[in-house]
């Protein structure tokens, strides 16, 4: 068995794995696969796709959608960052899920003042539960020295007197402003790419494709740890403004399309959720020169969050778009009509 991914022919004792070619928690189909290594599959899982599926504007697209994973794990979305509290920075963790949110201080805040008397006063904020179990773990480690926790009126605190304790506390919500640092690392991009044209290079050429000078430049992409190591050609999200014009032609909100345009070279181009895009020439580009293209090639086009696919041409999808942009050409037009006078 010959593994695109890891370019090995293996013998007949090697565990073989179904590969989505855009992963299945990213909207990936069942009926867009390929056969890979497990080893392979699993590695390539958790470094180069996770990451990309992980970065904030990619979760969020997957948790609208409610895109879940192969363990059928719903997306969460994570607006965890800093809030101030009195003045004062805190960590705040905010992860939302399909129904609820979990939203609190990550950090419980103490304060310890000691006084002349040789006791020492605590003052601990947060979420409550954290709260609770720091007040318990105080007291049971007292209790352990032989020492006592006294409340603010003077009487002794013990663990089965914290229910009511804490009942009698007012618990204080807060509107708090979150900022949200978003980082993102543009090899998780060239990994991600590469890694897809990799498979659907495979799944469409065939052998020939993966085991091909192009193959294994791919394959070294995927696993790439410096800029300056990047010899990739054409253009990878975030960086293909350049290229949009091209990229348009297939873009669709709410769907992943792949298409593989015939010309001198091919062309593979590609968008997920019609935002997130590559364009990748399958052979020798001269330099400045964009490859031409034709209207045939091969496309493949998933429906989301249905991960329904379907398999069209360039030239029916090229038609497709020219009757949407006809429609809406006509009810602008039904909208407001030209007066002639």
């Amino acid at each position: 068995m010959y593994c695109p991914y890891c370019g090995i022919t293996h013998d007949e004792t090697v565990v073989t794995s179904v590969e989505h070619v855009i992963p299945y928690g990213l909207g990936g189909s069942d009926d867009l696969t390929i056969s890979t290594c497990k080893q392979s599959n699993e590695t390539l899982g958790s470094k180069v796709d996770a990451p990309f599926m992980n970065f904030f504007p990619v979760r969020c697209a997957r948790f609208f959608l409610g895109l879940k994973s192969t363990n059928g794990n719903a997306p969460t979305m994570d607006l965890s960052g800093r809030g101030w509290i009195g003045g004062k920075e805190v960590a705040i963790s905010n992860l939302i899920s399909a129904g609820e949110s979990d939203l609190k201080i990550a950090v419980p805040k103490i304060v310890k003042t000691p006084s002349d008397d040789g006791r020492e006063y605590w003052q601990v904020s947060g979420d409550p539960a954290q709260v609770r179990e720091i007040i318990e773990g105080k007291l049971r480690k007292q209790v352990e020295i032989g020492k006592t926790v006294t409340r603010e009126d003077g009487a002794a605190l013990h663990v089965e007197d914290l229910d009511e304790f804490l009942a009698n506390n007012v618990t204080v919500t807060q509107n708090i402003p979150v900022v949200k640092e978003i980082c993102f690392d543009y090899l998780v991009s060239v990994r991600f790419y590469s890694k897809l044209a990799l498979g659907i290079g495979h799944l469409h050429f065939g052998e020939r494709f993966s085991r091909s000078n192009l193959g294994e430049t791919l394959r070294r992409h995927m696993t790439v740890q410096r800029l300056e190591d990047v010899r990739l050609p054409g253009a990878l999200w975030p960086k293909t403004e350049a290229v949009k014009p091209v990229l348009n032609a297939i873009a669709e909100e709410k769907h992943h399309v792949i298409a593989i345009t015939d010309g001198e070279p091919p062309a593979l181009l590609i968008s997920l959720f019609g935002e997130y895009d590559a364009f990748i020439p399958l052979g020798v580009l001269p330099e400045g020169q964009l490859p031409t293209t034709s209207i045939d090639g091969a496309v493949w086009r998933i429906e989301l969050p249905s991960r329904k696919l379907e398999r069209l041409t360039m030239d029916d999808l090229i038609a497709e778009h020219s009757e949407k942009i006809r429609l809406r050409a006509m009810e602008a037009l039904h909208k407001h009509p030209f007066i002639v006078a």
